[in-house]
């Protein structure tokens, strides 16, 4: 149910048959693949996409709006409609050249938000032309970038709650949170560390397998690109 850090990079693989002398690969590297955006005006940022290949990369471009994120509802949308558009990529394709860059400009046109919106841009390679009489499999390796455009003055807000048997860590913030690492503490320097890390999303809760008594939680958080160290009491 919930995102872990390493789900912010999704990878998928398309086996393709084409001509070629042997197995190749339309390789990319990304210089990011979070992207923080507010909801002022002409709010943006670049992803740098690096051919490392001596082929041509040609790359499109697909935007798709993530709805109840981290909660069992959560759906990806893809954006078609230009009246739907409320984050632009330009440009939506390229042609990158061996072992060139090429910048991609991420544009908000969200407003007054009151909880963030989550967006995923797929960087996708697709078959260009290849010159050869020998056939083989052409891997190609698409990645997403993970989008926030967030209020101006976003903020977390972490509790424990009770909830049957259960400690829940909760967001009621309307921005998300990553939680790095995690320790139970029943006093200054009597910390054990505990099974807690992920993104917690505005409204969602993050479950502990700890029966916890007493104490605090000592948390390393993340948002925004800015990390803090939080200390949660718990409540006996």
């Amino acid at each position: 149910m919930k995102k872990t850090a390493a789900r912010n990079l999704s990878l998928f693989l398309a086996l393709i048959l084409t001509a070629a002398a042997g197995p190749l690969s339309a390789a990319m590297a990304l210089d990011k693949i979070i992207v923080y955006l507010d909801d002022t005006p002409n709010a943006r940022d670049d992803i740098v996409v690096t051919n490392p290949d001596a082929e041509n990369l040609y790359l499109q471009t697909e935007i798709y709006r993530v709805d109840n994120p981290g909660t069992p509802e959560e759906k990806r949308v893809r954006v078609v409609d230009p009246r739907e558009f409320k984050l632009l990529v330009s440009p939506s394709k390229a042609v990158i050249g061996p072992g060139e860059q090429k910048r991609f400009r991420l544009m908000s046109l969200e407003r007054n938000l009151d909880t963030e919106k989550v967006y995923r841009v797929t960087f996708k390679p697709v078959v260009g032309d290849i010159k050869t009489d020998r056939t083989a499999l052409k891997i190609l390796v698409a990645y997403q970038a993970l989008v926030f455009v967030q209020p101006q003055d976003g903020q977390f807000q972490l509790q424990l709650v009770r909830e049957g048997d259960r400690w829940q860590l909760r967001n009621s913030g309307n921005v998300n949170v990553e939680i790095a690492s995690a320790q139970h503490c029943e006093g200054e320097g009597r910390c054990s560390d505990i099974s807690l890390t992920g993104r917690v999303y505005a409204g969602t809760s993050l479950p502990l397998e700890a029966d916890l008594q007493g104490g605090y939680l000592s948390l390393l958080a993340r948002s925004a690109g800015n990390t803090e160290k939080l200390r949660i009491p718990v409540a006996e």
